[in-house]
């Protein structure tokens, strides 16, 4: 599933452009995974990237729709990984075990990738292009995938839910996990943070 607020940049046709735009990309990937929204600059993406500050507009147009981008791609790639663990887990494990595994993996990535990152797309996007609808779908990744675990898994202790059921406890477990972290709540990533997180999750999955 696509979202509409993805960045994209894949109508450029000639190879000189395309050979440069890859170049920019990876930089600019490169770049947001050192975790520092302070880096998210220019200059630094001109330097990292080895082309004039000139070619960035001219390629670009916003220079900041690649960073925007970068961190769009980050944050598919960690959740694509969940969701992969999601599909090879224990077809025994039961419910109260998944969602304990599940809350630590989720607080330690979204430290792993950076709470100011997250803070740097939520307010630069918003101010830029509003809130689109879709703005916190990419918690939908994750369905599918756990939908599967659910159906292969053998501990009797998951509750059936149907796709659209799924995608709205998903929505709510980002606002238990990751929107504290994200907001700087100091409460967040404690261990009664964590311990309140696996309580609703797991009244929320379990049977």
């Amino acid at each position: 599933m696509v979202q509409k607020n993805t960045i994209d940049f894949s109508d450029v046709k000639q190879e000189r452009s395309k050979r440069t735009l890859e170049d920019l990309m990876q930089a600019a990937f490169e770049i947001v995974e050192s975790g520092n929204p302070t880096e998210f600059t220019s200059r630094n993406l001109a330097g990292k990237a080895g082309y004039a500050l000139g070619t960035l507009t001219k390629r670009l147009g916003s220079v900041e729709n690649i960073f925007f981008w970068a961190i769009q791609k980050g944050r598919n790639l960690e959740f694509e990984k969940v969701a992969d663990s999601f599909l090879q887990s224990n077809p025994d494990l039961s419910v109260q075990d998944f969602v304990e595994w599940f809350v630590g993996i989720a607080i330690s990535t979204i430290y792993k990738v950076n709470p100011k990152v997250i803070r740097f797309y939520d307010y630069r996007y918003t101010k830029k292009n509003g809130l689109p609808a879709d703005f916190f779908d990419y918690s939908d990744l994750l369905i599918d995938p756990y939908l599967e675990m659910c159906r292969t898994n053998k501990s009797n202790t998951f509750r059936a839910l149907s796709k659209d059921e799924a995608r709205f406890i998903f929505k709510a477990i980002l606002a238990l996990l990751e929107r504290p972290i994200a907001n700087g709540d100091p409460f967040a990533g404690t261990s009664e943070h964590r311990r309140i997180c696996i309580d609703l999750i797991t009244r929320m999955l379990a049977k």
